[in-house]
């Protein structure tokens, strides 16, 4: 009776306040560059503070739902760097500011995009770091380590390190995007091998780490120099190369597939016109407009109207820097819908003299009001100065954290509770009972019958289908589930025009 009382205690927990075993991450801390922090709000930047690194391109950050900073990665770690005894240059630190327990030596080179922070959706206070190598002689492959924020009163401690899940040099480019479910991770990556066209993913969800799957879809690369970029919807990709291709992706968030590649770009390769170089790029915030950067003697920034019928005729040009060794930005829309953008000054070298100060490396240039067309959009350049610190060619690699699920689609079975409507208002008038129960359901609506016959599907938290069939048409219809583990599952009743979805449980 005890366990019994027990298990009804978690069950209620569960559909009443289905993410209270979930902390809610954002991305309202950025650290960057040399010593870069900042801290934002939802209308702009609320603060500049001194964060503990000198990273010449990869870094990534994550908060809780507050804006409190939880910890932070980078690459490389400026001691390890000069001290010239490793190749292991990847560091994490910690919430204040020191290097994690165990959080040194991270296998990663000195690119941009090689680290990504994803929580473990099966354990709170629990995250992955996943770096990637690039280089075929320096670490190559796709690894994963293990923060635990539970440990040493919240500071944590990297409990494993550098777990091998691709032995093969990555792409410059990791892109980790939430799953239909609002739970679960994709990863996507591309190898760098030359004129490789696959697109590789991850699945991360409380059973731990999966592959995912792996299609031949995109460009052929011809360098390592290929990153991602994601509408704010998630159902968008850009991919963009410094070997002229820019292209576009529709993306599944609940199946990891992408689907309808086409181009915006496709020049010429080996392109002999320096626009044609792209370094990266990023959505605007309504998701009709893609800016994108370029890599070469001139550092162009475009944006592109993925409305026009013509998109790459589209282009308008907002700013080109002819300066010696800036060859490059990066950019990033940050919460308050804004996109900054990054300018290293390489004629200083990695790591910059403290002499080296500039326009160029004390700086952000910033796009105000991304949504709108043209010139209207309102780019600034070098006009936020960073009192404290230093850029270099590289902004957070940090994901959406808020994005939450696709509400009614066959994957979205966590956010919200039993009783409650999925879809339409149909659903709160379907009856289930009792549920939980040992996989025997007594179906019925409380306006009357069925006048239609219902046709029932049933998906597990991953959004496979376990079984479907046809019920009977009368007043109270059962549902049998065979051979089904225990386990929260989603019901959908198809009854003429109308749908109706529910959470059931499956108790031994």
């Amino acid at each position: 009776m005890k366990n019994q009382r027990k298990l009804i205690l978690i069950i209620f927990i569960l559909f009443c306040f289905p993410y209270s075993i979930q902390a809610q991450y954002s991305n309202l801390n950025w650290i960057f560059g040399d010593s870069c922090g900042i801290k934002f709000n939802t209308t702009g930047i609320d603060s500049f503070y001194t964060a503990n690194i000198k990273a010449r391109g990869t870094c990534a950050t994550i908060s809780d739902s507050l804006g409190n900073l939880l910890f932070y990665t980078a690459s490389p770690d400026y001691t390890t760097y000069i001290s010239g005894t490793t190749i292991n240059f990847g560091v994490v630190l910690n919430k204040n500011h020191s290097i994690m327990q165990n959080g040194l030596y991270l296998k990663s080179t000195l690119w941009y995009n090689e680290m990504v922070i994803i929580p473990n959706p099966g354990m709170e206070n629990q995250f992955y770091v996943f770096t990637a190598g690039v280089n075929s002689n320096a670490n190559p492959g796709l690894r994963y380590s293990i923060v635990d924020l539970n440990l040493n009163n919240g500071l944590g401690a990297v409990t494993q390190k550098n777990l091998m899940l691709d032995p093969l040099p990555i792409g410059d480019g990791l892109m980790a995007v939430r799953h239909g479910n609002g739970r679960d991770w994709w990863l996507l990556y591309k190898h760098s091998e030359f004129l490789t066209d696959t697109i590789f993913t991850y699945l991360i969800s409380p059973s731990g780490i999966n592959a995912g799957p792996a299609q031949k879809i995109s460009s052929n690369v011809e360098s390592g120099f290929y990153r991602f970029s994601i509408n704010p919807e998630g159902n968008l990709i850009a991919g963009s190369s410094t070997f002229g291709k820019l292209e576009l992706f529709d993306f599944d968030r609940c199946s990891g597939l992408l689907s309808n590649h086409r181009y915006i770009r496709n020049a010429p390769s080996p392109s002999t016109n320096d626009k044609d170089s792209y370094w990266c790029s990023e959505f605007s915030s309504n998701g009709r407009y893609l800016y994108a950067s370029t890599y070469d003697y001139n550092c162009y920034l475009f944006q592109f109207d993925l409305q026009a019928s013509n998109i790459f005729s589209s282009r308008v040009m907002l700013d080109s820097i002819d300066v010696p060794f800036t060859p490059a930005s990066a950019l990033k829309r940050a919460p308050d819908n804004r996109i900054y953008r990054a300018i290293g000054w390489n004629n200083a070298g990695y790591p910059y003299p403290d002499t080296s100060y500039n326009a160029y490396n004390t700086h952000l240039s910033v796009i105000n009001y991304p949504d709108s067309a043209g010139m209207a959009c309102d780019y600034q350049a070098f006009s936020v100065y960073l009192p404290i610190c230093r850029t270099y060619l590289g902004l957070p690699n940090n994901p959406d954290y808020t994005l939450g699920p696709i509400v009614g689609s066959p994957c979205d079975t966590l956010s919200v509770g039993i009783t409650e409507n999925l879809i339409t208002d149909e659903s709160s008038n379907l009856l289930v009972s009792p549920n939980p129960s040992h996989g025997r359901f007594k179906l019925s609506l409380i306006s009357g019958v069925f006048f239609e016959t219902p046709l029932y599907s049933v998906y597990n938290l991953q959004g496979i289908l376990i079984q479907s069939g046809i019920l009977s048409k009368e007043n109270e219809s059962i549902l049998e589930l065979k051979n089904v583990s225990p386990g929260l599952y989603l019901l959908q009743l198809e009854v003429g025009q109308k749908i109706f979805r529910k959470k059931i449980i499956i108790t031994e």
